[in-house]
């Protein structure tokens, strides 16, 4: 039986899916020392196939930070209430998905994990910068005041980043929650 060009396509797309979470889980695991051979195994692919998708080391670091931010935008549309049909939306699922909501983002956003391992390889800035701004135009979309979105956003970022630590403890982490999510409901 002839395989058309979408199945080929869809194999092509979950093959590199497996690299990415396979390269995403070995550098949690074992942090810069994860080989290509290790990820290659893990994904259920030879090394040469993963060569095929990421040609070097830095191709694969690349896609593995693109494939984190591809799975942020995903865990945090997961967390809109889709029912609340008032000005906050996205911003309560920001706060929702970053404090406890997706174990995933409360992971990436541990600082002695993923993304601190992985590091800046070459052309990640030009990355950093078109998810920055389309962040940045998903929060301006919102309906709420700039400046209140700049202080959850970033008091929730704050709590992602300290959840993994001894200074905030699980109550405290949801106490700042309720009152981020309290704010998003407030008028000016």
């Amino acid at each position: 039986m002839k395989r058309t060009d979408h199945a080929l396509t869809r194999d092509k797309e979950r093959t590199c899916r497996a690299i990415l979470e396979s390269a995403e889980q070995m550098f949690a695991e074992r942090g810069s020392k994860a080989s290509l051979a290790d990820i290659a195994v893990a994904a259920g692919v030879t090394k040469s196939g993963l060569m095929h998708h990421f040609p070097n080391r830095e191709a694969l670091i690349y896609g593995v930070i693109e494939h984190c931010i591809t799975r942020m935008w995903e865990e945090i549309h997961a967390h809109i209430d889709l029912s609340e049909n008032r000005p906050g939306k996205f911003t309560r699922g920001y706060v929702r998905a970053l404090t406890g909501g997706s174990a995933y983002l409360m992971d990436t956003f541990n600082p002695g994990t993923l993304l601190a391992t992985l590091g800046n390889p070459p052309g990640i800035e030009a990355l950093y910068a078109r998810d920055a701004e389309k962040l940045s135009a998903a929060f301006a979309a919102d309906g709420l005041p700039r400046s209140r979105v700049l202080m959850i956003r970033f008091a929730a970022e704050g709590l992602a980043l300290s959840a993994a630590s001894p200074y905030l403890t699980s109550d405290d982490l949801e106490l700042a929650r309720s009152e981020l999510l309290a704010l998003t409901d407030v008028q000016t």
